[in-house]
């Protein structure tokens, strides 16, 4: 019996500014549903046992899965469950949902921000940031929309923006700077730039500060390491099961100013 399983995941995050990279870590929010497909030649389907677990919060997986009792035959938290679809049910079917707050020191992106002044009254700001694959991820990260916000700090009609992967495009009315990147593929990363005058009114010690904000998804992986266990229910329903996984998500991940 072949047996399609659909992990997605809806996750909202925030990254910390921490001194050292291998310190990074965000905090984050994660709205999870597992799907199911099962399909066989056989006149029915067979019921099979299923466990959902995450790796990283062993102890407390069960407390925070939600499973449909459509479909779902509950036994315990520590138990295998019974998955049972009908035959005539075609396609996907929800098996369960999972709701997480967590802080996470491994995402699959990784953003980077550097700004710096320069000219002799230190009148220049440039600001880069770099956004890098984990990886660890299984394939790419896709559909990146990179938000960054000007500050009144500095004097917008000055602005310039590096060339590089994505043209990024000002909205002056908003006052942020957007680049749209189709690809980043696993372990890879990307630099985007802009340089700006500072405001006199900006102490010649300080530094703007220029939030970021970033979007993207991904087909092959999901933020969290939730797994999808499945086996035969017991002798009196012999199956072979074939399991295949899908992961996906959707990301939006936020770079706050320092405090």
């Amino acid at each position: 019996m072949n047996v399609k399983v659909f992990i997605h995941e809806e996750v909202a995050s925030t990254q910390d500014k921490m001194s050292a990279q291998d310190e990074v870590s965000s905090h984050v929010l994660m709205d999870g549903t597992v799907e199911a497909a099962v399909s066989t030649f056989h006149p029915e389907n067979i019921p099979f046992s299923l466990r959902i677990l995450d790796p990283d919060y062993p102890d407390d997986s069960q407390n925070i899965i939600r499973f449909d009792t459509n479909y779902v035959t509950l036994y315990g938290p520590s138990e295998f469950n019974t998955l049972s679809v009908p035959k005539d049910v075609r396609g996907k079917v929800k098996v369960a949902s999972y709701h997480r707050s967590v802080t996470k020191n491994i995402m699959p992106i990784l953003v980077q921000s550097r700004v710096s002044r320069s000219g002799s009254h230190l009148e220049h700001c440039k600001v880069a940031v770099q956004i890098r694959s984990n990886l660890n991820n299984t394939g790419s990260v896709n559909n990146i929309t990179l938000a960054l916000a000007i500050p009144p700090t500095v004097i917008a009609k000055s602005l310039s923006i590096a060339p590089g992967p994505g043209a990024g495009v000002y909205d002056e009315l908003k006052r942020i700077i957007r680049w749209q990147v189709k690809e980043i593929q696993q372990g890879s990363s990307i630099v985007l730039g802009a340089e700006v005058m500072v405001a006199s009114s900006l102490l010649l010690d300080d530094l703007p500060n220029f939030p970021i904000m970033l979007r993207c998804s991904s087909v092959e992986d999901t933020v969290s390491s939730m797994v999808v266990e499945c086996q035969q229910l017991d002798e009196d329903h012999p199956v072979t099961l074939s399991v295949t996984t899908h992961r996906s998500f959707q990301l939006l991940h936020r770079l706050p100013p320092p405090s």
